[in-house]
């Protein structure tokens, strides 16, 4: 049995990875593998001022491989960006 498009969506950094390791701990009791290199990460910021982000980002990780951070990812057929505008998504289409 396979699962796509799960979508985890957290307050904060350690709220994420409190959900990461749950499902650490779920894959490892049911014997589920996830594949970090088919997860990706966003972190979106409420600041409506980018620059007064931290640009120190967190770690993150399926089976213990890294997962990747990007500025933008297609999800279901929609641009989810980083900079919280529909621009990629409306060129896209």
């Amino acid at each position: 049995m396979y699962a796509d498009d799960i979508v985890l969506l957290a307050p904060t950094h350690r709220a994420m990875q409190n959900m990461l390791t749950l499902r650490d701990k779920f894959a490892s009791e049911y014997h589920i593998a996830f594949n970090a290199k088919k997860s990706k990460c966003l972190y979106i910021s409420s600041c409506a001022n980018r620059s007064r982000i931290s640009t120190t980002l967190p770690h993150f990780s399926v089976g213990g491989n890294h997962i990747a951070f990007l500025d933008e990812w297609p999800h279901l057929g929609h641009f989810i960006t980083t900079s919280r505008d529909d621009k990629a998504d409306i060129i896209s289409k």
